[in-house]
């Protein structure tokens, strides 16, 4: 689930008709005195104003992210000083200033789904005490809980919520209020396929308003498509900004339903992570991923990623996911650790692993990596990375199903390679913008190539002047039509495409990378894929300072 800034639900709140106070937010670069100045326009000196820390965390109030003012310097001050803060460990890049309202009695109300078998729907969720001690409330005092079913179909019945809400004691004209509310938040509700709609504190104040004067609204992430408008660029249910590798490891998901490439940065801060003693974590299903990250944690490692491609993902994702990963600064060790005897056809882990190594230890040799993968085709798969990655200049291990339940060996093998290299006096590291970034043939000559586009923007160079057929057995098309869906034919004695139309070949290419792979095994190195990464040299040149 997706959630949303306070500020940005209070927008949604407003357009559909819900009191909210009056308030401005800006970012660290805007005119915050403007700002301050506008809200004490608005709502006078009387009651002064709220500074509120925009960070996807609840108990702001306990962890100082919200404060008062009653003076417009009083408020300039303190912005500053909040954009100054971490709130629960989270930088602040927006701070809503808004008027502070005069309480006389606060509420909580939610709309969320419920997944209890009896219910497996909407409900409404009320109490008539809210603010910051709201847990304490529904443990201790469950009297003061409304829980009402929605029926989808029906929606409110607005009848039934006033009956149930008069049932507390509560006056009939703020009844009608609190329905009134209620109603508009589902509406809320469905209009931007959200998950939860919550409002704590809903405010009645002194002088008879009903104010939405805090909200949490968390929207379905597999719906974002359709909210253009809300500006969210990753559905990614995480309490802080996407970092700019999470960024591009969405854009490898985004379009892509073929499998899994679920990556997070576990380290926020690349400085952090750039002084070293970080692994680069790679899974297969995401309980063996958290069961076996569990264990490398318990023994010590630091994990900079979370990366699971599972689902029988192509070789084009699992090769981007790992290179993503691979690519943060300082990392000093790489595990694949598929802690599952996975049905998917592991043969794609296998070349995408292969490639993405090769082209790591160019820019890193000796680096250490364990690899433990097991599932269907698990034999071919080992053999396709021992094949693969025989010479290649790295410290590499490969284990199978046999140690699927024994990660703790897996730990100790890979904290020996690790210590292997690090005590490696000769190791001389490359630059990494020679990994990251998309290098074409530069002799690429169309009457002696062939060339075509992949189903996601990858490129496939064949050079016919390289090429050895027949005496490799024409190992890159057989390959595609075992591997893939036969994007690539014999022709006149040579590989040649399969179809003439550029959008029917990018369909019959399933990206597999196997005829790249038994080109360069057979000894032709006549094929070379080029698999866009979404901008990653970009995001890289932009850290380049923290590489070593």
């Amino acid at each position: 689930m997706v959630r949303l800034y306070e500020y940005q639900g209070k927008q949604i709140l407003k357009a559909c008709g819900v009191p909210i106070p009056y308030g401005h937010v800006v970012s660290k670069n805007e005119d915050i005195l403007g700002a301050v100045r506008s809200v004490f326009e608005k709502v006078g000196t009387g009651r002064g104003v709220a500074i509120k820390a925009q960070v996807l965390a609840t108990g702001r109030l306990k962890a100082g992210g919200i404060s008062f003012a009653s003076s417009t310097e009083e408020a300039v001050s303190k912005v500053f000083e909040m954009f100054s803060k971490k709130i629960k460990g989270m930088s602040i890049d927006k701070v809503l200033i808004e008027e502070r309202l005069d309480i006389a009695k606060e509420f909580f109300v939610s709309i969320t789904v419920s997944d209890s078998y009896k219910i497996k729907g909407p409900i409404i969720l009320f109490s008539t005490e809210g603010g910051v001690d709201i847990e304490e409330v529904a443990e201790k005092h469950p009297e003061k809980i409304l829980i009402m079913p929605i029926d989808y179909l029906k929606g409110i019945d607005a009848a039934e919520l006033e009956k149930r809400l008069l049932a507390f004691n509560l006056q009939s004209d703020l009844v009608k209020k609190l329905v009134d509310v209620m109603m508009k938040l589902y509406e809320v509700f469905k209009k931007y396929d959200a998950h939860t709609v919550e409002v704590n504190p809903l405010v009645l104040t002194k002088d008879g308003r009903i104010v939405a004067a805090d909200c949490r609204i968390t929207v379905d992430d597999s719906s974002v498509f359709k909210h253009p408008e809300l500006g969210i660029e990753v559905p990614r249910d995480v309490a802080r900004p996407i970092t700019d590798f999470e960024y591009i490891a969405w854009k490898i998901e985004e379009n892509d339903y073929r499998g899994v490439c679920f990556f997070m940065q576990l380290v926020e801060d690349l400085n952090e992570i750039a002084r070293g003693g970080y692994i680069a974590f790679h899974g297969i299903g995401g309980g063996a991923c958290m069961l076996a990250g569990e264990v490398l944690l318990r023994r010590g490692f630091k994990l900079a990623t979370y990366l699971d491609t599972s689902g029988n993902p192509t070789a084009f994702k699992v090769y981007r996911g790992a290179k993503v990963a691979l690519s943060l600064p300082g990392i000093e060790g790489y595990c694949l650790a598929g802690a599952v005897i996975a049905n998917q056809e592991q043969w794609y882990h296998g070349f995408a692993v292969v490639k993405v190594l090769r082209e790591f230890a160019k820019y890193k040799p000796g680096f250490p990596a364990v690899i433990l993968i097991a599932g269907n085709k698990e034999a071919e798969t080992h053999k396709i990375i021992k094949e693969g990655l025989t010479g290649v200049p790295l410290r590499w291990e490969l284990y199978g199903r046999e140690k699927v339940f024994d990660i703790d060996f897996i730990a100790d093998r890979l904290a020996k390679l690790i210590e292997e290299y690090k005590q490696d006096k000769t190791r001389v590291a490359g630059d990494i913008m020679d990994f990251v970034k998309e290098t074409r043939p530069s002799d690429y000559d169309l009457k002696h190539s062939i060339w075509f586009k992949t189903t996601t923007g990858g490129e496939v160079y064949i050079d016919l002047r390289k090429c050895i057929a027949p005496a490799c057995g024409f190992a890159c098309v057989k390959a595609c039509r075992w591997m893939g869906t036969g994007a690539l034919k014999i022709e006149d004695g040579k590989p040649a495409v399969a179809s003439k139309d550029p959008e029917a070949l990018r369909r019959l290419c399933t990206e597999c990378l196997a005829c790249e792979y038994y080109c360069m095994l057979r000894g032709g190195n006549a094929i070379r894929i080029v698999v866009p990464m979404y901008g990653l040299d970009e995001v890289v040149k932009k850290y380049h300072h923290l590489y070593r």
